[in-house]
């Protein structure tokens, strides 16, 4: 059975697994953001890979804002792409600590790929949605990123835990609390999609 769910499909089993009847789901999501338990990760890492999210969330905006730059959602869109490039520059601070001599901020995230974004959605993929999407693009525009900031949340709030008692965890936390705000900021912006 098929569920809508913020744009996307939620698919549950009716009777349990005594209703299975051999189908299997047709897109499975997008699951790539760091390697599992138990891989040599060091802190560089994480923070490269969490630079490279925030990078690729950073893009969906930026895409929306090319797309609706008159629409009346535009201006908190434009606050989360800003707030995307200021996280990026907070786990910079830490990534480039761990790394010594390191190029410049902006060398440095002009060059980042941003393919994924938190939550392991498939910027690209997000983009081209941009161009199918209903009549009410607002809507649908804004429970992406409703989704797009409540995944980060959840990613960041992991990865305190994960690098509890380390300098790390309060940058990882500082972020995980911001994102709260700007889910704020997605979920006011429904007002404009009535």
């Amino acid at each position: 059975m098929e569920t809508p769910y913020f744009g996307k499909k939620i698919f549950n089993l009716e009777g349990g697994i005594l209703s299975w009847n051999g189908k299997t789901v047709p897109e499975l999501p997008q699951l790539r953001l760091f390697p599992v338990e138990g891989a040599t990760t060091s802190l560089q890492d994480f923070l490269f890979t969490a630079m490279d999210l925030e990078r690729g969330a950073w893009r969906f905006y930026t895409s929306v804002l090319e797309r609706h730059a008159e629409a009346a959602f535009a201006r908190p869109i434009d606050l989360l792409a800003r707030a995307e490039e200021g996280h990026a520059r907070l786990l910079y601070k830490f990534w480039s600590d761990e790394q010594g001599d390191v190029r410049s901020f902006e060398e440095v995230y002009r060059q980042l790929e941003g393919h994924i974004m938190e939550g392991g959605m498939d910027v690209d993929s997000m983009v081209e949605r941009l161009e199918n999407i209903s009549d009410n693009h607002c809507l649908e525009i804004v429970e992406m990123a409703l989704s797009i900031e409540f995944s980060a949340y959840d990613l960041y709030r992991a990865l305190a835990h994960k690098f509890a008692g380390g300098a790390i965890e309060k940058a990882f936390t500082a972020i995980a609390q911001a994102e709260k705000e700007h889910m704020r900021i997605a979920a006011e912006a429904l007002q404009f999609c009535v």
